[in-house]
């Protein structure tokens, strides 16, 4: 499950349907049922999700595991240990 979601995630970044990291604001919520912005899988209320506020008061909601993928994804031609390192997990 957790590998799918990371998969799913780094592709929308690679396509560039999700916006790069950082946010301006990032907080931790719950109790709200929410897609995520990277899976796009459905948050159910007893998950706690990180909620992103982005340049332009956009405003992005993840698992924990889907935010991990997002803040340490590098695009093509630089470093990155997002695949190997989340995908043990």
């Amino acid at each position: 499950m957790f590998t799918l979601r990371i998969s799913k995630t780094i592709e929308k970044l690679r396509a560039g349907d999700l916006p790069p990291a950082p946010a301006v604001r990032t907080l931790m919520d719950s109790d709200k049922p929410a897609l995520c912005s990277g899976c796009g899988e459905m948050i159910e209320t007893f998950e706690r999700y990180y909620f992103a506020r982005i340049r332009k008061g956009k405003a992005l909601r993840f698992h924990l595991i889907c935010h991990e993928a997002w803040i340490r994804f590098k695009p093509i031609g630089q470093p990155s240990q997002t695949s190997t390192s989340l995908a043990r997990s």
